[in-house]
């Protein structure tokens, strides 16, 4: 694939780091950024780039459907819109500005792959067809298209060397025939197309007709009729031209811009548009249709395990043999990846339920690639379309997938059905109502830091300090950790709030410097999702780098159950980052006894003790052995101890008791926001 020059056009900085990192992936180069209309414009003239990935709104007075009619106008630059504003007066303003192709967020990598890519191949042709009619209009000036002549009867007088091949009569053989008997051709419609105005005071074109010639073949031809005047005479011409091969590349440009390429199926631009007339229709009265949304089991182990080869075998085995199974009108799509879609016109909840699990009856199948068989089965959601539950195509399509994602959730192969009032589906709308919250949320820089003091409990050792975050809200209501961070992790934001956090905790211990007397030690938490980030280790390095920053200041923590899930990568950031100086806590342990087994291949600084069992020490017998265990398994290891969960003085009688090193919860000190004071650790620690 050639390296196309891409230009984006999106005033979100994030969302534009994004797209380049997601272009360049592909194989595109980003030749520019801009951030408005009047920049988009200059950039296109100034760079020319091959492709504008072009965001609708934009700041100031030009949005970007404004920038694309200039563009239009003043180039040859294809623009795709990549939006999240689907209503029809921006859809009909869109289509003026002709783009090649309009992409609503959020989308899928392939998804946006095949619409860049189908647009930049539908613009080759494209400006291949508008050479192609410049030379033809040469090539008509010098007499080049097919040309007939006839008499004022409409009798043949002259054909041309390009009209005797296209017509398969010689001139002399059609010399005096009637015009309709050498040139036989039809509309679309099939319907012959008759010349006979009496005068012609200007030119008649004619497109879209079909040409049958002499010998039986048919062409698609398009032409112009001209009226001919001399003083002692009068007559006909025709030009006309063979478009057969133009018209079969503009229909197959089409046809990839609808379907999928791998199954023929079409795709989910399509099929969104198909869904948005179905959503219209079942306003009317007693109008009911159905969507079922398929989502394949086990389709990435087959992936990991054979290859893509096999992935791309079992989806043009699905997208052959389903349809199959459906017996009333549908239409079905691959919406991307394992995913496919089915809509069912005129068809009631209780009969799309049957389909539904006939579809998943018969995707239980065995599916062996060389000596690997797969059981395979899949996960399907169902939504019923009419007058009560059609807000908008894109809703139905949340929807649906929602009702999937529960059916997978409930360990597959077995139909959901979406319903607003189940606690289930209400559960997962709120939290990918947090997607836009979150996204919004770094977009503005709106988390805040605040930290919470661990408290040594033995002589000799130095107080830390646990950084915390926050989200700020628009109106200014600060929303605690456990609100937003069970979906930002569910929704892979947890690797990009990471890295706010080190990047501003790093900071701000560097002014701490400058404090005098100050060198605490801040414990920086690291998410799971952010464990698998093969980057994270160099960002964190670069951010040592960039602010002179003592990594000794730093200790990074991480839940036992994330560091025993992605044990290869916990050990290798431990291991590299403890080699520059850094410290490393395993947070929450003690949750169950595997976690003994997996300590000694973590060789990290400190243990912190789970808090619930901490908080029962004083009343439970087994809390207290527990923490018992653990610190004394802790220390055998050479590790220090961290209580968390601290309530009361009596619970820090204990843990001195038993020989805890630290101990961190509400009797030591609340979290508080993170602000550079002197004299904070005084009035913070009880």
């Amino acid at each position: 694939m050639s390296s196309a020059r891409i230009l984006i056009v999106e005033d979100e900085k994030i969302i534009s780091l994004d797209l380049r990192h997601r272009l360049e992936s592909f194989g595109f180069e980003v030749c520019a950024t801009a951030a408005d209309a009047e920049e988009a414009i200059a950039r296109v003239a100034d760079i020319s780039p091959d492709l504008v990935l072009m965001d609708i709104m934009l700041p100031g007075d030009r949005d970007g459907i404004d920038a694309a009619y200039e563009i239009k106008k003043t180039s040859d630059v294809p623009v795709i819109f990549l939006t999240a504003y689907a209503d029809d007066q921006t859809r009909e303003r869109a289509k003026a500005a002709e783009p090649v192709g309009y992409v609503l967020k959020p989308f899928k990598d392939r998804e946006l792959f095949t619409t860049i890519d189908i647009a930049l191949y539908k613009s080759r042709i494209d400006r291949r067809l508008r050479h192609q009619e410049r030379t033809m209009s040469a090539i008509l000036n010098s007499i080049g298209d097919g040309l007939i002549a006839t008499d004022a009867d409409e009798r043949v007088l002259f054909l041309n060397p390009v009209a005797e091949n296209l017509t398969g009569w010689t001139e002399d053989e059609a010399r005096d025939r009637p015009l309709s008997e050498v040139l036989t051709i039809v509309d679309s419609d099939s319907k012959p197309l008759a010349f006979r105005a009496p005068d012609l005071d200007r030119s008649v074109s004619f497109r879209n007709a079909i040409l049958t010639s002499k010998r039986g073949d048919t062409r698609n031809i398009e032409g112009t009729l001209y009226a001919i005047h001399s003083d002692d005479s009068s007559g006909r011409a025709i030009a006309f031209r063979d478009v057969t091969h133009v018209k079969r590349l503009t229909e197959q440009v089409s046809y990839q811009a609808s379907h999928d390429q791998l199954t023929g199926l079409i795709n989910r631009e399509e099929f969104f548009h198909r869904i948005s007339r179905i959503v219209t229709d079942s306003l009317a009265p007693n109008a009911v249709h159905c969507l079922v949304y398929i989502d394949l089991d086990q389709f990435r182990v087959i992936n990991d395990v054979c290859g893509h080869f096999a992935g791309d075998e079992l989806i043009r085995e699905v997208a052959r043999d389903i349809p199959s199974v459906v017996d009333v009108p549908h239409v079905v799509s691959r919406l991307g990846g394992d995913e496919f879609g089915f809509i069912l016109p005129d068809c009631d909840l209780e009969s799309g339920l049957q389909i539904g699990r006939a579809i998943q009856t018969a995707l239980y199948r065995r599916f062996t690639w060389g000596d690997n068989s797969f059981q395979i089965s899949a996960s399907i959601g169902l939504v019923p379309i009419d007058s009560s539950h059609a807000p908008d195509a894109y809703e139905i399509l949340a929807a649906a997938d929602d009702a999937c994602y529960l059916a997978k959730e409930a360990g597959g192969n077995c139909v959901r059905v979406y319903e607003t009032t189940d606690f289930l589906f209400e559960k997962r709308r709120g939290e990918m109502q947090w997607v836009a919250r979150l996204q919004a949320a770094l977009d503005d820089d709106r988390f805040v830091l605040y930290s919470q003091w661990i408290k040594p409990l033995k002589e000799g050792l130095k107080p830390k300090r646990e950084i915390l975050v926050r989200l700020t809200e628009l109106d200014g209501t600060l929303v605690p950790p456990h609100d937003f961070i069970p979906a930002a992790e569910k929704y892979n934001f947890m690797p990009m709030i990471d890295r706010w956090i080190i990047a501003e905790t790093i900071k701000y211990a560097a002014t701490q410097r400058s404090i005098e007397g100050a060198s605490d030690t801040f414990c920086i938490n690291i998410s799971g999702g952010s464990l698998i980030d093969g980057t994270l280790l160099e960002f964190i390095l670069s951010q040592f780098t960039l602010y002179d920053a003592d990594p000794a200041s730093f200790c990074f923590e991480i839940t036992e159950t994330s560091a025993i899930q992605n044990l290869s990568h916990a050990g290798t950031l431990i291991r590299e980052l403890k080699e520059k100086g850094a410290t490393f806590a395993l947070d929450d342990f003690g949750n169950g006894f595997s976690s003994f087994a997996y300590l000694k291949h973590l060789s990290v600084d400190f243990l912190k003790i789970d808090g619930s069992f901490v908080k029962g020490i004083g009343e439970d017998r087994i809390d207290y052995a527990m923490v018992l265990a653990v610190n004394d398994i802790g220390h055998a290891l050479g590790m220090q101890t961290i209580a968390e969960f601290v309530q009361s003085q009596a619970i820090i009688d204990k843990l001195i008791a038993i020989g805890v090193d630290y101990a961190q919860g509400f009797e030591i000190a609340r979290p508080v926001p993170l602000e550079p004071l002197e004299g904070e650790e005084s009035e913070e620690l009880a």
